[in-house]
C-alpha cells in the first residue's frame, strides 16, 4: 500500500531529521513516496538525493505563501498513491507508524460505516536540545503525552485552533470522532487530493477548519487515533518562521493573512462556491451544529432564511 506523504518545509533544519525517521520507523519503507517543498535560500536547502521515490519542488523564501499554499503545491505531485499523509517538517515516528495509521484507519471505517474516513489528531510532543539530541516530553499541561481528540475553537487573537477533547476510553486504542483536523497529521485515502484539494489562499491559523468543514460537507468523517504515531516539535522558539522574516517577502505577512482570513470568511460563512468551498453531501449548518460552532455569528454576519434548514445526505 503506497503512502504519499506531504511535507512543506519552511527555513527547517529539521526537515532531514523528519524523512530519515519516517523511513527508519516504517514497516513498509518500499512503499513510501515524498512529496517536499521546500521554501529555503538554495545555499540552505539539503541535499535529498538519498530519498528513494522523491518529488521535490523548492522555491526561495520571498516566494512563500504560507503554510496552505505550500501544502497545495505538495499535493499536486500526488499520482495515485493507495494513501496521503500530510505532516510537518519537524515530526518523528513511532516504529511500525505505517502499519499503525493504516488499521486505526481501518478501524475508524468499521466504527463510521463509512470508506471516506481522515484520521487526524495532536501528534506527541518532543523537544530537541541544545547538543542537537531528542528529548520525549512525557509531563507539558498544554500538550499531553498520550491521544486526545479534537475540536474547533478561537484563541485569543479570535484565530481558528483546535482543542484537545479526551478520549472516552484509552485503554481500547479505538479511534474515536473529531470535528476539525490538525494540519500536522492528516492521514485518509489518496481520494482525499481530488475531493478536497488543499486552497492555497489560507496561509495558516484556519486552514485546519476550512479543511475539515469542505470535507466533512463532501462526506468524509474525521476521527483521532487513539496509539502513538507521531511526535511534534512545537516549542521552536529559535527557528525561523515566515511571518517573522518582514525582509524577505515580495508580499508581507499581513497581506498574506488579509487574503487569507477573507477567504476564510467566505468558506466558513458559505460564500465561498466550487471546490474551495463547502461541499453538498451534508450542510454547512450540519458541521456548525456537529462541530460546536456558528461561522456567521462569530464573523458578525446574519443568517438568511433559506439557510436556516439543516439539510444531512444519506451515505451511499
Amino acid at each position: 500500500m503506497t503512502i504519499l506523504i506531504s511535507i512543506a518545509s519552511y527555513r527547517d533544519p529539521e526537515l532531514v531529521r523528519t524523512i530519515k525517521s519516517a523511513i527508519e520507523n516504517a514497516a513498509n519503507p518500499n512503499d513510501l513516496v515524498f512529496s517536499v517543498v521546500i521554501q529555503d535560500f538554495p545555499v540552505d536547502t539539503p541535499d535529498l538525493s538519498w530519498v528513494k521515490n522523491l518529488r521535490l519542488k523548492t522555491m526561495h523564501p520571498r516566494e512563500a505563501r504560507g503554510a496552505g499554499y505550500a501544502r497545495a503545491i505538495a499535493m499536486e505531485h500526488y499520482q495515485g498513491e493507495d494513501y496521503y499523509l500530510q505532516i510537518d517538517s519537524h515530526t518523528l515516528f513511532a516504529k511500525n507508524w505505517d502499519k499503525l495509521c493504516i488499521d486505526q484507519h481501518n478501524k475508524a471505517k468499521e466504527i463510521s460505516k463509512n470508506n471516506k474516513v481522515i484520521l487526524s489528531y495532536f501528534p506527541l510532543p518532543y523537544h530537541v536540545e541544545n547538543n542537537n539530541k531528542i528529548s520525549f516530553i512525557t509531563k507539558d499541561k498544554e500538550r499531553p503525552a498520550y491521544p486526545t481528540k479534537q475540536q474547533p475553537s478561537l484563541n485569543r487573537r479570535n484565530e481558528w485552533t483546535a482543542k484537545r477533547l479526551e478520549f472516552s476510553d484509552r485503554q481500547r486504542r479505538m479511534p474515536e470522532q473529531s470535528s476539525t483536523v490538525l494540519a500536522g497529521f492528516i492521514f485518509t485515502t489518496g481520494d482525499i487530493v481530488k475531493e478536497v484539494p488543499y486552497d492555497p489562499e489560507i496561509s495558516f491559523f484556519g486552514e485546519e477548519i476550512c479543511f475539515a468543514m469542505r470535507a466533512w460537507t463532501r462526506g468524509w468523517d474525521i476521527y483521532s487515533p487513539c496509539v502513538d504515531i507521531l511526535y511534534h516539535f512545537y516549542h521552536r522558539g529559535n527557528y525561523k518562521k515566515i511571518w517573522k522574516d518582514r525582509n524577505i517577502r515580495r508580499m508581507s505577512w499581513k497581506e498574506i493573512e488579509d487574503i487569507s482570513k477573507d477567504k476564510q470568511r467566505r468558506v466558513l460563512c458559505g460564500i465561498e462556491k466550487g471546490i474551495f468551498g463547502a461541499g453538498n453531501y451534508r450542510h454547512i449548518k450540519a458541521y456548525e451544529k456537529f462541530a460546536g460552532v456558528d461561522f456567521k455569528k462569530m464573523y458578525g454576519l446574519t443568517t438568511d432564511d433559506n439557510e436556516s434548514t439543516i439539510v444531512v445526505r444519506e451515505k451511499v
